[in-house]
């Protein structure tokens, strides 16, 4: 027996678990008998497509029997057995699954590939996730939603003999309590979603119409059609999104293949997603990532730096600074104007001439060439004790 025949049998789901999802999924109880129960799907195009199940797991064959429903399930629903098993043990579960395309023996991939493809795919369900509970700035603030971080922990990761592939269970509820509004998938398509639709699945949702749009407006910008800017004026996915469909593919940006399959427990049935993003669309994808991070107004910036020129009328009062320094969205050291009422620009003097370091916190509005923090909600000078 191989290693993965070996390890699904092991974490094969029992035979309540399989009754449960087959009438959840669809699937009618057609016959039984003493020793088997007999399903076939409700869906009339099913292409007679049946399965059996021992009535009692103290059976010889029950482990073989369990297999063979689940290579069933897994063609019926387009999936891997593996997926389906997930879907069964979690309770319901949507799967995304990507394959990389290293030039290596198939299950292998460079280390440095696999980190990166890795870390990338839980920073696009950690985004995704903000995305779906509200956050629909084109810029996520530093600090994730607990929500988000919380779902990304629940998602359960494997991989799969192919090329190389890397597969995530994404839970369909979340344990969270839903307020009682409809919710709107954010910055995507014209959708409103029900309450009956679980979190999870809004997350796989908007998973897929980030990849999907952002991937089509790549393309859009490659032909020459558009232009990078269309990724602020038509916000298909957040900059943290577009950053890590533009690192799936590792360092040297390889292509790779992303596939989404919804799972039937929600009562939605479809054709699994499945499509191609290319080396120049990922080069794309994250310049429209940097351009949104660099050209995009945020709220809630906090720049921590030198003032380095101070200016304002005559007399007492007002005055605007230029602070030299680095933003905690971006981590870059940039020159930002910030406007300070007296007793701030007081501070921001004596700062000056002491060489201390201050600390802003604002909106950040960027007009060309120029970066302005405005409606500070907070400026401090730092005491020195921790300058280098």
């Amino acid at each position: 027996m191989s290693d993965d025949r070996e390890r699904d049998a092991m974490s094969a789901p029992g035979l309540e678990e399989m009754t449960r999802y087959l009438r959840s999924a669809g699937w009618t109880l057609a016959d039984e008998d003493q020793r088997t129960t007999l399903w076939r799907p409700r869906s009339p195009d099913a292409d007679d497509l049946q399965l059996v199940l021992p009535v009692r797991e103290n059976v010889v064959d029950f482990s073989d029997r369990i297999q063979e429903a689940l290579k069933v399930l897994a063609y019926s629903e387009r999936r891997l057995p593996r997926e389906v098993i997930d879907d069964i043990v979690i309770g319901g579960a949507d799967s995304i699954a990507v394959r990389l395309t290293p030039d290596l023996p198939p299950g292998e991939a460079p280390l440095e590939l696999a980190f990166a493809a890795i870390n990338a795919l839980r920073a696009l369900v950690v985004a995704s996730a903000s995305a779906a509970a509200g956050a629909s700035a084109l810029v996520l603030p530093n600090r994730r939603s607990q929500r988000a971080e919380t779902f990304a922990a629940k998602a359960r990761f494997s991989t799969q003999p192919g090329s190389f592939v890397l597969c995530l269970s994404l839970p369909l509820e979340d344990g969270y309590p839903e307020p009682q509004t409809r919710c709107e998938l954010a910055g995507q398509e014209e959708l409103t979603l029900a309450l009956r639709d679980p979190f999870g699945r809004r997350v796989s949702q908007r998973m897929l119409s980030a990849a999907r749009q952002a991937q089509h407006l790549a393309s859009k910008v490659s032909e020459g059609s558009e232009q990078i800017a269309a990724f602020a004026e038509r916000p298909v996915a957040n900059a943290t999104e577009l950053a890590a469909l533009s690192a799936l593919g590792g360092p040297e940006h390889d292509s790779y293949q992303v596939r989404f399959v919804l799972s039937p427990r929600s009562g939605t049935t479809r054709a699994p997603d499945l499509f191609r993003i290319t080396p120049g669309q990922q080069r794309i994808l994250k310049e429209a990532s940097e351009y949104l991070r660099t050209r995009q107004p945020r709220t809630g910036v906090t720049v921590t730096g030198h003032v380095i020129r101070l200016a304002r009328d005559n007399g007492p009062g007002p005055g605007e600074v230029v602070i030299h320094g680095v933003d905690d969205d971006t981590g870059i050291a940039r020159r930002v104007r910030v406007e300070l009422i007296r007793e701030d620009y007081t501070r921001a003097l004596r700062a000056h001439d002491q060489g201390l370091r201050v600390t802003a916190t604002g909106d950040l509005d960027i007009r060309g060439n120029r970066r302005y923090l405005r409606h500070l909600t907070s400026f401090s000078v730092l005491s020195g004790i921790d300058e280098d």
